[in-house]
């Protein structure tokens, strides 16, 4: 089995474009090639108006659906032509591998979703008192996370893929839930809660 992949980036500012230009550079460099390259801009017509003129190659399209990372991620699905769905973050930046390593596991027909590990690149080293079982703040892999292939009740989003037809057939992402910009949103109820940021946060 060789499934196709069609890979979703989702933006929302133009102050990452440095970053969004890595992540697109990466999945120039994979071993094995992306079917598509998906980019979302989440409600900023600037950025969607600089991608589709500077990403060559990058199909460039608007999300759709209300603002915020699930909503973005289902426009990207909508759009996506392969059998495989992965998802990589507009500030991650993916190992030459890492597409030919998702896919693999597609093999079997009772996986419907693959996931991987996270790593973060400090700007200046790790800082000391920052142990690894904390990396998850930074929505990185922690301590304590299986180190080798085995079934995980979440993926970290920055690193994960799912088969088309199983995002169809669900509805996709809860829209309620995820980040707007960088802001978190979860569900209580039925309500979405927009949490205050700490100043030390």
């Amino acid at each position: 089995m060789n499934p196709s992949v069609s890979v979703v980036i989702c933006a929302y500012t133009e102050a990452r474009w440095a970053d969004l230009g890595a992540a697109v550079e990466s999945l120039r460099r994979q071993t094995r090639a992306p079917l598509e390259v998906i980019l979302v801009s989440d409600h900023n017509e600037a950025l969607l108006d600089r991608a589709r003129s500077a990403l060559g190659g990058v199909i460039a399209v608007e999300n759709i659906e209300s603002r915020g990372l699930s909503g973005a991620r289902n426009s990207g699905v909508a759009v996506a032509t392969g059998a495989i769905v992965a998802f990589l973050d507009d500030d991650a930046v993916a190992e030459p591998d890492w597409l030919e390593r998702l896919a693999a596991h597609y093999a079997d027909p009772n996986v419907i979703g693959v996931g991987g590990s996270v790593e973060a690149d400090w700007l200046h080293g790790r800082p000391r008192c920052f142990p690894r079982e904390f990396d998850w703040v930074v929505g990185c892999s922690y301590r304590g996370l299986p180190e080798a292939t085995s079934r995980v009740r979440n993926p970290i989003g920055a690193n994960m893929s799912f088969r088309a037809e199983v995002l169809h057939r669900t509805g996709g992402f809860t829209s309620g839930i995820g980040r707007v910009g960088t802001r978190p949103r979860r569900l209580r109820g039925d309500r979405a809660l927009h949490p205050r940021r700490s100043p030390a946060s």
